[in-house]
């Protein structure tokens, strides 16, 4: 039920946000168009990439949350990645633009026009940002969807660099080179914040390991089970925000194999409680028998 609701939270945020950046994408345009202002175009860029990365997520959404099948048995979870990805190399390539843009208005000493309605329609886009920022952290704090994490993260950008956009028309006003340095500094700004995504994408495409917080919360949780002689090959990587976790538990021999898959059992939900609707598979072995192990853990 509770993941019923979640996945229905993440398609709603997802809607929203689509919905959002389009109406913030006309609003700008017709500000740039009415104002010929550098950091205007430098969010209304921002804004364009959006819209084609919030649709990118709503249709990664419709197919990471696909039950698994035969074809994909650990499930779907990282369509969401190869989004969040795809995101971070659209943002790299509009900033190069927009740096262009800027540092040619810079040179050129281009002045505003309409800086009344270009400020008006920036007001409309911080209201209507912020509504959806507020709604994303709802949904993040109910769903820990990292795909909405990413999206919130492009629309606070916004609401930061559309706050800013206000700030240096209004000074444009005295200073006409000011304008155009905002427009560089929004989109290196962008630049720093895809590199985020790209490398949280990276780590999950990657299978990369949990970080060792999160690797010693599994460890001590398997420490409390006095009759566990060890652990080896622990092995955890994410997909998307789901966590997929693995090992070897080293049992006395001569236990029966009902009380061996007992014990993994109790200890499963311990991880649950910690690592929620995370994907645990333990494979039980007598402690002491002779095998190749290329991981073991202390405990």
């Amino acid at each position: 039920m509770a993941l019923e609701r979640n996945n229905r939270l993440v398609k709603i945020a997802s809607y929203a946000s689509v919905t959002t950046a389009i109406i913030i994408m006309l609003a700008k345009s017709y500000a740039w168009l009415a104002t010929e202002s550098q950091s205007i175009l430098a969010s209304l860029i921002d804004s364009l990439l959006d819209i084609s990365s919030s649709l990118i997520n709503l249709i990664a959404i419709r197919v990471s949350l696909l039950p698994a099948d035969d074809n994909h048995r650990f499930g779907h979870e990282k369509f969401q990645d190869l989004a969040i990805f795809s995101q971070s190399m659209f943002f790299f390539a509009s900033c190069l633009f927009t740096l262009f843009s800027s540092s040619k208005s810079l040179f050129s000493g281009s002045e505003l026009i309409n800086l009344e309605l270009g400020t008006n329609v920036m007001y409309f886009c911080i209201f209507l940002t912020f509504v959806l920022v507020c709604f994303q952290s709802y949904v993040i704090s109910k769903t820990k969807s990292k795909i909405i994490s990413a999206d919130k993260l492009h629309y606070f950008s916004d609401f930061i660099t559309n706050i800013a956009v206000v700030i240096s028309i209004y000074l444009s006003a005295t200073f006409w080179y000011i304008d155009a340095l905002a427009g560089i500094g929004i989109s290196l700004y962008v630049m720093y914040a895809s590199y985020r995504l790209f490398r949280e994408a990276i780590r999950n495409l990657a299978d990369e390991e949990f970080p060792q917080k999160e690797k010693e919360k599994i460890l001590s949780i398997i420490s409390n089970y006095h009759p566990v002689k060890g652990i080896h090959e622990l092995k955890t990587r994410y997909a998307a925000s789901k966590p997929f976790i693995q090992f070897h538990l080293e049992l006395d021999g001569n236990i029966t194999l009902y009380k061996a898959h007992e014990m993994a059992d109790k200890l499963m939900k311990d991880l649950l409680k910690e690592f929620p609707e995370a994907e645990i598979t333990i494979h039980q072995d007598p402690a002491g028998l002779e095998q190749d192990v290329n991981y073991r853990e202390k405990i």
